[in-house]
């Protein structure tokens, strides 16, 4: 399975959303990780130090500006924004990655900016994300054709290990939660037959775990203070327990979020981590939900970031703070190493190279945007853009020595990169999307 981060191509959002009550969803994306710490997107006017390498092979994939384009596994699609054609004449088109080649091009019967997307069986799967009372809806299309093979009013929450794909959904379609009348379901990716059917009792939240893009459990906050853990392919009660305090269905529940094979539950000021197949306790530590989160992708280590900056290691096996650093805004795991980014001068960010387990700074390595999930061997792929011509140096980022091998140079782009099947996908200032390749990985 695999699921891709969407490019926007500059489609007009509507204004400030209103809050509407949902069930809490934990990202874990590696894009999304890394998107957290490339915020504060390098932007610097780079002096004649750094070489010009050699030209990369360029292909372009179309689209217009309104247009939403996202790589799924080893495809590359674009959806027509739908405003500027006639009504139900929104398409959908598949590309060859790296190549570029069109596949298929196809009639898409969704309305609404695409929520999220991913792939399994040879399906593709969208849902939208609609406005305040409009329905979502949710399709399973055939890689290989376009065909749409089944269209639910449904949220599209994931694919499971085992290949059933996740749906949350209400009796019309809008978006609500806690009214009683809300069913999770998995179904046949192909098909779209139910093969198990959980209806959320009311007052009950609903948050996910994921492993590897994948959501495994599914944990139930009920109004009761009950915390129930089930597990995704046949929805089997694992655990359950009394651990928050009893509150009117109309409350939203306590917050919680998952790390490793802990799910943490807020308790004020501190969380107790309990581990998520039995609801065994671990440990507590005074981690605040309200103004910190904690980020996947930091290996054999917990990090917590403060939404206002700094950053705390922690020791899963007993929540003990390791060390602190106020001056980070982000960390992730790279190989050995952690990387940090901070505030730098003039408002640009500087990635740095950290001692898991002291936080010591080992290496300096620049100013820079991760584009790309770490190497197996903890190198980075990364960019640094000049926004004044609108140029990008495309390096590899070695945390063990600091040190940049520049392999290339593209032109025209916006800074909304992403590295797929050995190719450097970028938007570019035209709304047209640009693949330049290869990567040279280690």
């Amino acid at each position: 399975m695999a699921v891709g981060g969407v490019i926007d191509l500059g489609e007009v959002r509507p204004g400030p959303e209103r809050a509407v009550p949902r069930p809490v969803r934990t990202p874990v994306r590696w894009r999304f990780t890394w998107a957290l710490a490339g915020l504060a997107v390098v932007a610097t006017t780079l002096g004649p130090a750094l070489p010009e390498a050699a030209p990369l092979t360029e292909a372009t994939i179309p689209a217009r500006l309104g247009d939403t384009a996202f790589a799924v596994g080893e495809q590359f699609y674009v959806v027509t924004s739908g405003r500027t054609e006639l009504a139900g004449a929104r398409t959908i088109s598949a590309y060859t990655l790296p190549g570029a080649t069109r596949l298929w091009q196809a009639p898409l019967p969704l309305t609404g900016a695409l929520r999220g997307v991913g792939a399994v069986a040879g399906q593709m799967l969208l849902s939208t994300q609609p406005e305040l009372l409009e329905q979502v809806e949710s399709v399973s299309i055939r890689e290989a054709s376009g065909q749409v093979m089944w269209r639910r009013r449904a949220l599209f929450e994931g694919v499971t290990p085992g290949g059933q794909v996740l749906l949350w959904t209400s009796p019309d379609g809008t978006p609500s939660a806690s009214t009683g009348r809300e069913t999770l379901e998995a179904v046949d990716p192909v098909t779209g037959a139910v093969r198990w059917a959980y209806r959320v009792p009311a007052g009950a939240w609903l948050s996910y775990r994921y492993a590897d893009r994948s959501p495994t459990h599914v944990v139930t906050l009920l109004p009761s203070g009950t915390v129930e853990v089930r597990e995704v392919e046949q929805a089997r009660v694992l655990a359950a327990a009394d651990l928050l305090p009893a509150r009117p269905p109309s409350t939203p529940a306590s917050y919680v979020q998952f790390a490793g094979d802990m799910v943490l539950v807020r308790d004020g000021p501190t969380v107790v981590a309990y581990g998520v197949d039995g609801l065994d306790r671990r440990w507590s530590a005074a981690i605040d939900l309200a103004t910190e989160y904690v980020t996947p992708g930091c290996g054999d280590k917990l990090c917590v970031v403060r939404h206002l900056g700094g950053v705390r290691v922690l020791d899963p096996a007993t929540g003990r703070t390791l060390w602190t650093d106020r001056s980070r805004v982000f960390v992730s795991r790279a190989g050995d190493y952690l990387v940090g980014q901070a505030r730098g001068r003039d408002g640009f960010t500087q990635l740095t190279a950290l001692d898991p387990e002291t936080g010591r700074e080992l290496n300096r390595l620049g100013e820079w945007t991760v584009i790309a999930p770490p190497t197996a061997a903890g190198e980075l792929i990364a960019m640094r853009t000049d926004l004044a011509t609108s140029r990008a140096w495309l390096a590899r980022i070695d945390p063990a020595t600091g040190g940049a091998h520049f392999f290339g140079v593209v032109g025209g782009v916006t800074g909304d990169c992403e590295v797929r099947s050995g190719a450097v996908i970028c938007r570019r200032l035209d709304a047209t999307v640009g693949v330049w390749r290869p990567v040279p990985l280690p």
